[in-house]
């Protein structure tokens, strides 16, 4: 077996076989749980259409998402806007907003951003049902060289 062969599981061990004999939620299953050893246990939030699998919605305290879009220049993020806006905070890195006492008092909410942003420059400001907060994106992308080395031992 050669090295590329070793790093895929697949067709290995009767891997094909096994999961042929799966019903398809065993198969949802052990697809979620391999997605959430690689990505991580929040990784749903990277794909929308996943969420409901990993965590199913619950009535009494359902997470409110913000809709979260870019532009060519900006990114922008609006949260519907509840009682306590006097006591939301906002904070943010250049790939996350961070928000305080948000859906209800003494929580903390954490949104993965789309590009990153700027550290100075964000403004958010108040509609009559919704909080909107714009980001300037980063632009400024730093590249590395990657050397090729000859390899002897082939």
């Amino acid at each position: 077996m050669d090295q590329w062969s070793k790093q895929f599981p697949f067709d290995q061990f009767g891997f094909t076989k096994k999961v042929n004999k799966m019903q398809p939620q065993e198969v949802e299953s052990y697809i979620q749980h391999v997605m959430s050893s690689v990505f991580g246990d929040d990784f749903s939030k990277g794909f929308p259409f996943q969420g409901h699998i990993l965590n199913p919605p619950n009535d009494d305290h359902q997470k409110v998402n913000p809709t979260i879009f870019e532009t060519e220049d900006y990114v922008y993020v609006r949260i519907p806007k509840f009682e306590t806006v006097e006591e939301l905070k906002l904070h943010h890195t250049n790939y996350k907003l961070i928000i305080e006492n948000f859906p209800k008092k003494h929580e903390k909410s954490e949104y993965m951003l789309p590009s990153p942003v700027k550290k100075k420059g964000a403004k958010a400001s108040s509609g009559r049902d919704h909080i909107e907060i714009q980001f300037l994106k980063l632009k400024q992308y730093s590249t590395s060289e990657i050397q090729i080395n000859e390899r002897t031992n082939e």
